[in-house]
């Protein structure tokens, strides 16, 4: 199962840890694995190169991926909650796959 943890600082996203893979078919056939990896790494790049790079923090490995912004602008709040509404729409469909936890730090 994908682990998706969430934390909210006075309503904004400060961390985005993405952890564990969906086994929904065999590797290199998972197609929810697909999706939520291009959809984090593209956050992930997205973020990287428009947002402020001294205020972030982002990891990504094979079954993990961690995003931590300490100080965050409009636009990097706007592409994080993509990202959180993206895996949402995903977690409608692929539920037993993905499990999203939002938390306040």
């Amino acid at each position: 199962m994908i682990k998706v943890k969430v934390t909210y600082q006075n309503k904004d996203i400060v961390n985005v840890e993405v952890t564990g893979h969906a086994e929904f078919d065999e590797y290199g056939k998972d197609l929810v694995c697909a999706g939520v990896s291009t959809l984090v790494t593209g956050i992930a790049n997205t973020l990287y190169t428009l947002g402020d790079r001294e205020h972030q923090s982002i990891t990504l490995r094979d079954g993990y991926a961690n995003i931590t912004i300490h100080s965050s602008t409009h636009d990097e709040q706007l592409i994080l909650e993509t990202l959180v509404i993206s895996l949402e729409t995903m977690q409608e469909s692929y539920g037993q796959y993905i499990e999203i936890l939002k938390k306040e730090a």
